[in-house]
C-alpha cells in the first residue's frame, strides 16, 4: 500500500495549525506526530519499500530456482521411465 505525499502533507499541516492553535512548541508536536505516525505503522504491519523490494527479489529468485527443480525432477522421471 502506498501513501500519497499529498495527503500526507495536507493531514501534517492541519495538525500543525491546530498545534499553533494550542499553543505547544513546535519540535514537540513534530516528535508526538511522528510517534503517532510510527505506531499507525506498526498496528498495520506495514514494511518499507526496501523491505519489500528485497522480498520480491528473493521470491523472483526462489521462483526460478523452482521452476528449474521442476524440471529435473521431469528429466529424472523420464529417464527413469525410459529405463522401465
Amino acid at each position: 500500500m502506498q501513501i500519497d505525499n499529498v495527503m500526507l502533507d495536507q493531514i501534517t499541516q492541519n495538525i500543525m495549525g491546530v498545534v499553533n492553535m494550542v499553543g505547544e512548541s513546535r519540535q514537540e508536536m513534530i516528535r508526538q506526530l511522528r510517534d503517532v505516525v510510527r505506531e499507525g505503522v506498526e498496528h498495520f504491519d506495514l514494511v518499507t519499500r526496501d523491505e519489500f523490494d528485497a522480498a520480491q527479489t528473493l521470491l523472483s529468485n526462489t521462483r526460478i530456482k523452482v521452476d528449474d527443480l521442476e524440471k529435473q525432477v521431469l528429466e529424472l522421471e523420464a529417464a527413469l521411465a525410459q529405463k522401465s
